[in-house]
């Protein structure tokens, strides 16, 4: 039974194969592009694409056209503020300009009167000295040098109070840090008699600057009035390693010596004195004093 069906399979698979190849010769001259479907597809296809060439141009002319006029205001926009920048720049030169003049002006006229001053300081004309010094300041408020020298004519003047007023505020200026302040304050207390703040004042200007053997030397000064022997000593001795050949050194040192009766650091120091300043006139009057030392 089953070589039956077997056999009827064969014969209907070997008929459909014999129909397909005598049709073959025509299913291969069919174009499928010519098919009703393929043709309506393409076609769709050709509108869309010429349907978004024709969009996409009018919206180009459409952005030139409307981005032409903003082009144009933006560049107008933009020339108009660099033009008033370089006119900004041409009258920041011009004030620029002006104001370093002025300062130069200013400047020349404060070195001039400040000139002036010193001519009438030196020339003992204090009062001419003092009414320069007070146009400068006119000029400008804030100059060290005028106070510094404006001071300097108070004391020479003898008005202590003005002097004391003017360095105090020169302190302020120059924020505590300027030694040579702090040395006139010294001296100005030393001539009043106020030794204990004048060595506070010495000691302070020392500390901002310790190469002037003169503020030691004042110092020692001070110290020896106030009988503080041994410090006077030493700090005349500290004044003399910055100026070894300072006869007025020299001479402090051999009196000093002679007040605490050390007959050979007396010696020592007139030994000094007699080789850097043999004219001396008070080297006859120390040899007789120290001769008489025990």
């Amino acid at each position: 039974m089953w070589l039956f069906f077997l056999i009827l399979i064969l014969i209907s698979s070997s008929y459909l194969v014999w129909l397909v190849w005598q049709k073959l010769p025509n299913l291969s001259n069919i174009n499928v592009g010519n098919l009703p479907e393929v043709q309506v597809k393409k076609k769709k296809d050709f509108i869309l694409k010429n349907r978004l060439k024709r969009d996409l141009g009018k919206l180009s002319d459409l952005g030139r056209a409307t981005l032409a006029p903003t082009k144009d205001k933006v560049f107008d926009f933009f020339k108009e503020k660099y033009s008033k920048l370089q006119e900004l720049e041409k009258d920041l030169r011009r004030r620029s300009h002006e104001q370093f003049n002025a300062v130069i002006t200013k400047a020349q006229k404060i070195e001039n009167l400040l000139l002036e001053a010193k001519q009438f300081f030196n020339a003992g004309e204090y009062s001419k000295a003092e009414d320069n010094l007070l146009e400068a300041l006119a000029i400008d408020q804030y100059s060290v040098e005028v106070y510094k020298l404006l001071a300097e004519v108070y004391r020479a003047k003898k008005e202590y109070e003005q002097a004391k007023e003017t360095l105090s505020y020169l302190l302020k200026l120059t924020h505590n840090e300027d030694a040579g302040v702090f040395t006139s304050l010294a001296e100005i207390s030393k001539v009043r008699g106020n030794l204990k703040e004048a060595e506070e004042e010495y000691l302070k200007s020392i500390s901002l600057s310790d190469e002037n053997h003169l503020n030691f030397l004042s110092l020692a000064e001070v110290y020896l009035e106030l009988d503080d022997k041994e410090q006077a000593l030493a700090t005349a001795q500290r004044s003399l390693l910055l100026s070894p050949n300072n006869p007025k050194i020299l001479d402090f040192l051999i009196n000093i010596s002679i007040i605490i009766q050390d007959k050979e650091l007396a010696n020592k120091y007139l030994a000094k004195l007699r080789e850097v300043n043999p004219e001396n006139q008070k080297i006859a009057h120390f040899i007789s004093v120290i001769d008489e030392l025990k």
